[in-house]
């Protein structure tokens, strides 16, 4: 009768809104992705005018093609979870949750990457600089008075929350490891750079600011 019919359709209602909710990763991921690439090009073309580009999109950050394979990554494992009904339905409020906590965090590494890169300004460069500019100064103040590398930092939580958001355990665990490989490499490099440009400034700043990144840098506060 009458209550089956609402039965039926509270149902049918309820199968679509877990329909709709196991689609609305993707979307969201391509937003931070957007957002990302948006925000990278605008500091190009606000603080380096003149090396602005298509590269300025940051869309291969890596060499060898590797961060469009790190997408596609994604994105395909992504699509076999949901090719396992069996696997990704008995999760589903797991990865809802998981779906909520990487917006938020992925916004919230976006968010912190743009204030280092924007209080930074045109001391903030893409590429590790070999050689100090004249107008180039030690930022401390803002996000930098909490840690020496808030862009890194932020870049960190970003890459990794993409992939929480789409629930994807394979492509967190190596997004989190090849992330910080990359800036376990760096950091050290980049910081050696500018203990010879800065000297006793940088190090007593680094004695008194953490890295952001833990386990990283050679130089300890």
């Amino acid at each position: 009768g009458a209550a089956a019919s609402v039965q039926a359709l509270l149902l049918l209602s309820s199968r679509e809104a877990l329909a709709t909710m196991a689609y609305l990763p993707v979307p969201m991921f391509l937003l931070l992705v957007m957002l990302f690439h948006i925000m990278e090009f605008a500091f190009v073309a606000f603080f380096h005018a003149n090396d602005l580009g298509f590269r300025s999109l940051m869309l291969s950050p890596v060499p060898m093609g590797a961060y469009s394979i790190a997408m596609v990554s994604g994105l395909a494992e992504y699509w076999l979870e949901l090719q396992l009904p069996s696997l990704f339905w008995p999760l589903f409020w797991i990865r809802t949750l998981l779906l909520v906590v990487g917006i938020v965090a992925g916004l919230g590494g976006w968010a912190l990457r743009a204030i280092a890169l924007f209080t930074a300004e045109s001391n903030f460069t893409h590429l590790v600089a070999y050689r100090k500019e004249a107008s180039h100064v030690l930022v401390t103040h803002g996000v930098y008075s909490c840690c020496r590398h808030p862009g890194y930092l932020g870049w960190f939580l970003w890459s990794v929350s993409t992939q929480l958001v789409l629930g994807n355990p394979v492509c967190t665990l190596g997004y989190a490891a090849v992330a910080y490989k990359f800036f376990h490499d760096r950091i050290p490099d980049e910081e050696a750079f500018l203990v010879d440009f800065f000297g006793e400034e940088y190090l007593a700043y680094a004695s008194r600011v953490p890295c952001g990144l833990p386990g990283i840098s050679n130089l300890h506060a």
